[in-house]
């Protein structure tokens, strides 16, 4: 399998529409190789099912209403319910005949969203989880990780190592305990350094995250001026510094684990950022006033439709379906 082409194949419905959008993008870069386009016509040939994914992402690509701009946009109503023919491409994918979505702004931005990121960190890692998925795993010395959505990492158990590189997303760590051999998680900015204990290391767009549940642990930028972390603390490491040590409640930090997020009085922008890790595609907030709204509450991950309409009937916004892949909120 080469670095670019899709991983392989899956009756999952979703598995497959996520392989179709790879192709998509794949076969539309300058650098795409022959051998690549071979690929992809055994591929489409494989399964009727891929043909008919391949050919919804090109009715999408092509649809009119996808290539208007964003300002001059006229929505439908709110959680967008179209009654155009079912084999229509506008029927398909949620498109309503009498709007004028925004779409050329956003079509790379959704497909690059849904396809590149979680996939490429997949075919390059030892685990990982695909967008919405929770799973553990038990390592080779008897330590437990368990993944959150979109999330990749890599493991080098061998010769008396334990390290762990978190190349996407989300961990939570429950270390067996070895005092001869160390464990250890390099994030994209954070060492972490322990001997046994429970934490959870986050990837944020700007820092990393670590937040210990029990034990003790060393964090530090670049395995400098390490600071010691014990149970219920945090802190945050960016490409230039990190920050002090917080004490509070992990329960925020570690919600997902039970199947929610917890928020309190979180930024409504913060909230959507985080609803978006466990849904494929993007969520957009158009009216830039609403992005500071407070939000508090205790929200089910594995249904994102169900918390959007939750958000919708307590906060004064309208949410729109223009895609299965694209959700404005205005």
């Amino acid at each position: 399998m080469t670095e670019n082409q899709p991983p392989a194949d899956s009756d999952n419905p979703d598995a497959i529409s996520e392989q179709a959008m790879t192709w998509f993008v794949r076969l539309r870069a300058e650098s795409v190789a022959v051998d690549e386009r071979r690929q992809f016509q055994i591929w489409h040939q494989a399964d009727p099912a891929h043909r008919e994914a391949y050919a919804e992402i090109v009715a999408f690509w092509e649809d009119a209403d996808f290539h208007t701009t964003l300002d001059a946009a006229t929505l439908s109503p709110p959680m967008l319910r179209c009654s155009t023919p079912s084999n229509s491409p506008r029927r398909r994918f949620g498109i309503a005949s009498g709007a004028k979505p925004l779409l050329a702004a956003a079509a790379s931005l959704v497909i690059a969203a849904i396809v590149y990121q979680p996939a490429l960190s997949c075919w390059q890692a030892d685990y990982c989880t695909a967008v919405g998925e929770i799973k553990t795993v038990q390592l080779s010395d008897g330590s437990h990780v368990t993944l959150n959505s979109g999330t990749a990492l890599n493991v080098n158990m061998r010769n008396g190592l334990r390290h762990i590189q978190l190349a996407r997303g989300e961990a939570f760590f429950e270390v067996q305990h070895d005092p001869q051999h160390p464990f250890q998680v390099d994030g994209r900015y954070s060492n972490t350094r322990v001997l046994g204990t429970r934490f959870v290391v986050r990837e944020d767009a700007d820092s990393d995250i670590v937040s210990v549940v029990s034990g003790v642990v060393e964090v530090s930028r670049n395995r400098q001026n390490p600071a010691t972390l014990k149970a219920n603390d945090s802190i945050a490491v960016d490409a230039r510094h990190q920050s002090e040590v917080s004490h509070q409640s992990t329960g925020n930090a570690t919600a997902w684990l039970k199947g929610s997020a917890s928020f309190d009085n979180a930024p409504l922008k913060a909230v959507i950022a985080e609803i978006g890790r466990y849904r494929r595609g993007s969520l957009i907030i158009r009216n830039q006033a609403l992005q500071d709204l407070k939000v508090s509450g205790r929200f089910d991950i594995r249904d994102t439709d169900k918390t959007l309409e939750s958000l919708q009937q307590t906060l004064p916004i309208r949410i729109y379906r223009l895609t299965p892949w694209l959700v404005v909120i205005v």
